[in-house]
């Protein structure tokens, strides 16, 4: 799994330097730091970051809003603005764009990180970014602070355990203190299915079917009789 990439857009070297601080110290990974629009959508290209923390006065021609809206056409990545400009007339044209979120300088570390949260937590749920969900991960997050991203492809079953739900992944396993119909809820993608009370399978990954038993290379889940009915209509079989 990869480390979250955030892009930086801060016209104040100061502040930039504070914010990666604070960003590595939760454990994300600044992918840059810009002053000015041009700069960031080159480097937007280049690194692809998974989020945007941009402000909306920059050095150069493109303000924040305008760098926005072209980073929105390219790739639907959360976008938090970050400002000291509250009149109306801002807001009302950033929210044109459909930010993720809008913090107001100056801020504290724990409302940035709780912006992030929040941005995250809704693009998951695809209702970030004109409701659009990044195509191939999901952001998973490890503690009150940290997030992890994690490719869709890798995950080969969610399991329920109590008031936990467990991401099976080939070569690990992680628990979640949440309920499996929230995460199902969030991670709304067409390769995943239900099977059973306590299991959502990725259906790419299954191998072979026995009977009522799916596997899912070395795993091997058990289904219901109303589930498998369903997951063959969904499947290719030859007879």
């Amino acid at each position: 799994m990869d480390r979250i990439k955030v892009l930086i857009v801060e016209d104040s070297v100061i502040v930039a330097e504070d914010i990666a601080a604070k960003l590595e110290k939760h454990g994300l990974e600044v992918a840059g730091k810009h002053r000015s629009g041009e700069e960031a959508l080159a480097s937007f290209d280049a690194h692809k970051p998974d989020l945007v923390l941009m402000d909306i006065e920059l050095d150069g021609a493109l303000d924040g809003i305008a760098v926005a809206a072209e980073i929105m056409k390219r790739s639907p990545v959360p976008v938090i603005y970050l400002t000291d400009y509250t009149d109306s007339r801002t807001v009302n044209r950033a929210k044109k764009t459909f930010p993720a979120n809008y913090l107001s300088k100056p801020f504290k570390e724990a409302d940035l990180i709780r912006a992030i949260d929040i941005a995250f937590t809704n693009h998951n749920a695809g209702r970030g970014v004109q409701g659009t969900l990044l195509p191939d991960f999901i952001f998973v997050r490890r503690d009150n602070q940290t997030y992890e991203k994690i490719a869709y492809s890798d995950i080969v079953y969610l399991k329920a355990e109590r008031a936990y739900c467990r991401i099976v992944m080939e070569e690990k396993t992680l628990t979640l203190s949440s309920s499996m119909n929230n995460i199902q809820d969030q991670l709304s993608h067409k390769d995943f299915m239900r099977v059973h009370r306590s299991y959502v399978i990725n259906t790419k990954k299954i191998t072979s079917i026995e009977g009522r038993v799916v596997h899912l290379g070395t795993h091997a889940v058990q289904i219901n009789e109303d589930s498998y009915r369903q997951l063959t209509r969904r499947l290719k079989l030859l007879r």
